[in-house]
């Protein structure tokens, strides 16, 4: 029945919150809408995040929406600055990197073991960039900016229990592949950055 609305027709009914509607406009506009991420971004599950947490911030705001364009410009207006958030983080991770490959580049270290150290946190970071991208984000925000789990969540606008949960799920991907000292080893250096 849906499907033949308008997007008129059904952004009216999602600010009332008609969860039919808001699902028709998901299936209208979820894969185009995924492709076009796709295609900017390059990666599957980064591109599954910024689409879910478009269509969460669509329904969580239904009732203050205030679409002066068509619902599709709308959407694709939100995926643009999504994207470019994306790229602002990951400009940010890659400042943290070369602050620590120029920290163990200033060390007296022997070259081996200087070699060792950059190799070791360069894997870290990379296992961190793979994270999902809230939870890459949280973790180092967390880690790296040594902000509280209040602080976090009043910043991202989630809830603490949230941001707990994102945190020792990001721990325990890393843990996995990365013993505590290879993690602390990292930690620390950033901590000598400040």
């Amino acid at each position: 029945m849906y499907h033949s609305f308008t997007d008129e027709q059904l952004l009216s009914l999602l600010r009332n919150g008609d969860a039919a509607a808001f699902n028709a406009i998901y299936e209208r506009y979820s894969r185009p809408l995924y492709l076009y991420i796709l295609s900017k971004t390059d990666r599957g599950e980064t591109s599954k995040d910024v689409l879910q947490d478009l269509f969460t911030t669509l329904w969580e705001k239904r009732q203050a929406l205030d679409i002066h364009l068509s619902l599709r410009s709308y959407l694709y207006q939100c995926v643009r600055h999504k994207i470019i958030d994306l790229y602002r983080k990951d400009a940010t991770y890659r400042k943290y990197l070369q602050q620590l490959i120029e920290h163990f580049d200033a060390q007296p270290h022997n070259i081996s073991e200087t070699y060792d150290y950059k190799a070791k946190a360069a894997e870290v970071f990379e296992a961190i960039n793979r994270l999902p991208e809230k939870m890459k984000e949280i973790f180092m925000l967390s880690r790296f900016e040594n902000m509280s789990i209040e602080q976090i969540a009043t910043r991202l606008e989630l809830s603490q229990q949230t941001v707990k949960n994102q945190i020792s799920k990001a721990l325990k991907i890393l843990r996995t592949h990365y013993t505590q000292t290879d993690l602390l080893t990292v930690a620390v250096v950033f901590a000598l950055l400040r």
